[in-house]
């Protein structure tokens, strides 16, 4: 509605092998009128990404909104500042809600009815089945 579409959608693996990313990148290319990409992936990646679109003569040509995986971090664009130039990153506000832990860990399940979920962690925590 708003003239925005995706034009693709690329998994990086878990394990890539050497010249992922510059596939990676290849696959960016197929698509030439998009520019921008939403990037979710660890530092290691995000790093290696940028890499690849350095070495691929690419710096500058990609739009990147980024995870807070790098959105407050130097290490995954340290020496690449020109291929993340402009990058958008997000970052969650992060802050402690008081008493929550006093709560949360008061919880066992005698008193803890009303929350569905909290039966699959219990027995996750305590290795246990009910």
């Amino acid at each position: 509605a708003g003239g925005l579409c995706i034009a693709q959608s690329i998994k990086i693996p878990r394990e890539p092998r050497p010249g992922e990313f510059a596939k990676v990148i290849g696959r960016l290319m197929e698509t030439s009128t998009a520019r921008g990409v939403v990037l979710f992936a660890n530092e290691d990646d995000i790093r290696r990404v940028l890499e690849a679109a350095t070495l691929a003569n690419l710096s500058g040509h990609f739009s990147w909104v980024g995870s807070d995986s790098w959105g407050s971090k130097m290490a995954p664009v340290q020496g690449l500042e020109d291929a993340a130039h402009g990058a958008i990153t997000i970052l969650p506000k992060r802050a402690s809600v008081p008493g929550f832990d006093e709560y949360f860990t008061s919880r066992s399940l005698e008193n803890n009815r009303r929350n569905l979920w909290f039966h699959e962690f219990w027995e996750d925590d305590f290795n246990c089945r009910l």
